[in-house]
């Protein structure tokens, strides 16, 4: 079983590469981030001439995030539920009999560069990450397993990122973002990228600028987290780096992992 987690940047505009990953890759869940559009825009035909279902939360030009699966995925919920009313689409939930499915988008939290000390953003990144941790928390109670995807927006450690004194004072690297981003593994979650690479130097973002991609001026920010009892069955998890060299890439390559089916 093969899951994979995807920031595309514009489902439309990487329409071509999506294609190429699903055939290439056949994940059995890909997770996707910042698609940019609405139920009226995004391909769902595409994606199902392909195998797939597609379970979105779209927003107009920014934000959104959807679900692909092989397997019809019920109970959807396209919103945290103690945050229903916020109007960015930044969080999706399916599941099946056995597993609860998640792909998130979690605010960057930088000021607008017009207005450098305006902390509005960052503190609304801090609440939605509280609202997110809740949930899981209330979540970790079921006796389903959960699967998350998603693009975290948090340099986790220094290492994670080429040089971390340009990120001074930024928000991926916020104290308390960085705090709440380690609560996750305190709940029965594993991170599978670090699970079974705890030390390498792995990055998933590199800026269209400064031809970071070729100078690999990276860092991580993507990630996929499974159920600690799905452990056993982790055999693999990684970086599709090769998809941020294609033609028309995003910034973010996939990441993936692999677990026995069970």
């Amino acid at each position: 079983m093969q899951i994979i987690s995807w920031n595309v940047a514009s489902v439309r505009a990487r329409l071509p590469l999506l294609t190429t990953l699903l055939l290439e890759k056949k994940p059995d869940i890909l997770f996707l981030q910042e698609i940019k559009a609405l139920p009226a825009t995004f391909p769902f035909k595409n994606i199902e001439a392909l195998g797939y279902q597609a379970y979105i939360s779209g927003q107009k030009g920014f934000n959104g995030v959807a679900i692909l699966s092989r397997m019809p995925l019920r109970n959807i919920q396209t919103a945290i539920p103690q945050n229903d009313t916020d109007e960015q689409a930044r969080f999706i939930q399916a599941e099946d009999d056995k597993t609860i499915y998640i792909s998130v988008y979690v605010p960057n939290g930088n000021a607008p560069m017009n207005n450098p000390t305006d902390t509005t953003r960052l503190h609304y990144k801090q609440a939605w990450l509280n609202l997110f941790l809740q949930h899981l928390n209330t979540l970790s109670l079921s006796n389903k397993q959960i699967i998350i995807g998603g693009d975290f927006n948090v340099i986790a450690r220094d290492e994670d990122v080429y040089n971390i004194n340009a990120f001074q004072g930024n928000a991926l690297i916020d104290p308390t973002v960085r705090r709440q981003f380690a609560e996750i593994t305190n709940l029965p979650l594993i991170n599978t990228l670090r699970f079974l690479h705890p030390t390498e130097i792995i990055y998933s973002f590199w800026d269209f600028q400064m031809g970071a991609a070729q100078r690999n001026l990276g860092m991580l920010l993507d990630y996929i987290f499974i159920s600690s009892r799905m452990q056993a069955r982790l055999t693999a998890a990684g970086v599709y780096k090769d998809y941020r060299y294609k033609p028309k890439p995003s910034d973010h390559a996939p990441v993936f992992c692999e677990l026995q089916e069970a």
